[in-house]
């Protein structure tokens, strides 16, 4: 077991209101070896140093200039760079002893904790990793403290969160955890120490649904003291740890550390303090994606682009006309062939590789605006005026003219709803009873003026469109996100900027749903 003893020192020689985040960069090795910084940032003051990448000799050697400096080591994150495995520290202002433990395996942590425990000093973070032989390897960071301290073993969540609350009832609190994923299950390991005040796990969420929950906890007076990134499919997902107190808890999106330490230095400035960090690989210039092994970072490549984006059904075609078609004359896969004018798409929608608009797949019918003229046809094009089909010429009326405006609505069993029992309806003034099923061996032609096509589905919203969030499957969103996601992590722009305008709009109209971070800056 090796041990780093960093003896007292005070902190007079530090300027109070410096940030630095200090390191040295791995060699340049090949594009698979890249490292992002992500970190908690809430009000604070003193010094707020990040060290890293270093190997550990290096590390220890860092650790002690800064403990003479009067600065103590609180979170110490490790990943393997180019083939070598790096420490990255978070020091802050302090003064007594401090103490850096590891690698070590779960039986020298005990003996250690025995021994800390010993000397008036307690556990305040530990970190975990695996040995290429699957072996489970501890890092742990030790200050002055009292009470009885606890760490749990590996487990899944249910027992986790069991176990959680039998030491909440002795007055022990989570203060760290640490998540791995073994053969496809989430294993939690966790800190326990006495202390009082309120205490929550909250259990991977994605970032969009982190943050919307960590708004809620900051209403609610917590805090969030330790957050764990672990990626479970294409996304990232995030745990958090929750305390009785007044941070704001910004979480920051992944960053190289170049760019890491120049945020800092901005957040320094605002009055903020990094209060933990999250430390990961990503590999290559191509998207992250589930590696399907032990790693719980989650490295690999592979991930979404919009090549990956689904192409429109077989069903839908496109004109630079004015017009929308919905012809039960011809039929494919059981849906009428449904023609779509593409200057009146939403802007925002998607693009796919080709330069296309991406087709939502959650909608079942279509609202057409600014309508001029409605046309049913027979196969071989004669005109229908027989009930209940309405053959419209003009719009420019007061019975019609708040459908020109309002837009007129169809729905039916096409796309989400294909499979439902959802009836066609075609609805006032495109026929005169809305109702009556797909009518037999019809084409209907919607002209339009300038217009705009809205998409709907009744399931979701009775009578109003659907916002961009619900445009898409979770399927498809979920690929959206890894999109955002990649970019986000690499900076390399694998079709990001295709989708960029739908991004946008999510973020617009349901922030819980953005799948970008609040300070993420858009190149686009």
């Amino acid at each position: 077991m090796s041990i780093h003893h960093a003896s007292p020192k005070t902190a007079g020689a530090l300027t109070a209101a410096a940030l630095a985040l200090c390191g040295l960069l791995a060699p340049a090795g090949s594009a698979a070896d890249e490292l992002r910084y992500q970190a908690v940032w809430s009000a604070g003051s003193g010094s707020n140093i990040v060290t890293g990448p270093l190997s550990r000799a290096e590390f220890l050697a860092r650790g002690e200039e800064l403990t003479a400096e009067g600065l103590r080591l609180v979170d110490v994150e490790t990943e393997v760079l180019d083939g070598g495995r790096v420490y990255t520290g978070l020091w802050v202002s302090g003064t007594g002893t401090n103490l850096f433990d590891g690698p070590m395996g779960p039986i020298d942590l005990r003996e250690a904790r025995e021994e800390r425990a010993a000397q008036g000093l307690r556990l305040v973070d530990i970190e975990i990793f695996r040995t290429n032989g699957g072996g489970r390897r501890y890092l742990a960071v030790w200050r002055p403290g009292s009470g009885e301290e606890l760490v749990t073993g590996p487990m899944e969540e249910d027992a986790f969160l069991a176990r959680g609350e039998t030491l909440t009832e002795r007055g022990l609190r989570l203060i760290d955890v640490e998540v791995e994923r073994v053969g496809g299950r989430l294993l939690y390991t966790g800190l326990f120490r006495t202390e009082t005040g309120s205490n929550f796990l909250t259990t991977p969420l994605r970032a969009s649904a982190f943050r919307e929950r960590r708004d809620e906890m900051v209403a609610d007076g917590l805090e969030l003291v330790d957050v764990e990134r672990v990626r479970v499919g294409a996304v990232a997902r995030f745990v958090g740890v929750w305390a009785s107190g007044d941070g704001e808890s910004q979480l920051s999106v992944p960053r190289d550390f170049e760019s890491f330490v120049a945020f800092g230095e901005q957040k320094t400035a605002q009055g903020l303090r990094t209060e933990d960090m999250e430390v990961f690989r990503v590999a290559g210039p191509t998207p992250p994606d589930d590696p399907g092994g032990d790693d719980p970072n989650g490295g690999g490549g592979g991930g979404p682009t919009v090549a990956d984006l689904p192409a429109p059904p077989p069903w839908i075609d496109f004109t630079q006309a004015h017009r929308v078609i919905v012809d039960f004359t011809t039929m494919i896969e059981d849906h009428p062939r449904i023609t779509l004018p593409l200057e009146l798409l939403p802007d925002h929608l998607p693009l796919n590789e080709d330069g296309d608009r991406v087709i939502p797949d959650n909608f079942c019918g279509l609202r057409m605006i600014d309508a001029d003229e409605v046309i049913w046809e027979t196969q071989d094009g004669e005109l229908v005026t027989d009930f209940p089909f309405n053959h419209i010429t003009s719009f420019a009326t007061e019975e019609l003219e708040p459908f020109r405006l309002g837009g007129i609505d169809f729905t039916g069993p096409m796309g989400a709803c294909a499979e439902a029992n959802e009836p066609w309806q075609f609805f006032f003034p495109i026929t005169q009873n809305s109702t009556g099923g797909p009518p037999p061996a019809r084409r209907l032609t919607v002209e339009l003026a300038t217009g705009s096509i809205e998409f709907l589905n009744f399931n979701v919203h009775a009578g109003e469109p659907l916002d961009a969030r619900e445009l898409f499957s979770e399927e498809v969103f979920e690929m959206l996100e890894a999109i955002a996601e990649a970019f986000e992590l690499l900076e390399i722009d694998n079709g990001y900027c295709s989708i960029d305008q739908y991004v946008q709009k999510v973020c617009e109209e349901t922030p819980a749903a953005c799948p970008v971070g609040d300070d993420f800056d858009s190149p686009c």
